[in-house]
């Protein structure tokens, strides 16, 4: 039997990425202050799936992120999913991580660029790498 300090649970995998396309901007400190998500820039339209299952918490626009949805886990963790063309799921729907939530867009600061803001917050922001494979 294993004592507790002997017993290591096995790191959890993330998770696919959410959408397709290259990272433009990471998680950490820019010559302008934190930015606290992974940017990922395709096409206008690009699907964007929910990438680990949950509940839709939040679905609508704010300055910044533009049309945004988020979505709470069950380990309570929370993502945010910013700058959408569209969104394709309402609050309180339950979704898989293979469900369609939005499509890419340029709401909100993109600089005119289709992009996904891509935001885990677990307790406080962590680097969405954490818990998604994302593009480089």
């Amino acid at each position: 039997m294993l004592g507790g300090a002997e017993h290591a649970q096995a790191a959890e995998s993330p998770a696919p990425c959410p959408t397709t396309g290259h990272a433009i901007r990471e998680f950490g400190p820019t010559s302008t202050g934190f930015h606290y998500g992974l940017d990922i820039a395709n096409a206008i339209g690009t699907p964007i799936k929910a990438g680990l299952a949950g509940r839709v918490t939040y679905s609508g626009t704010s300055g910044a992120l533009g049309k945004y949805i988020m979505v709470t886990h069950s380990d309570a963790t929370k993502t945010v999913y910013g700058h959408l063309w569209k969104h394709s799921v309402a609050l309180g729907t339950a979704v898989s991580g293979t469900t369609k939530i939005g499509e890419m867009g340029a709401t909100g600061t993109t600089h005119g660029r289709a992009q996904l803001h891509l935001e885990v917050i677990n307790e406080e922001r962590i680097n969405p790498r954490q818990k998604y494979k994302c593009p480089q």
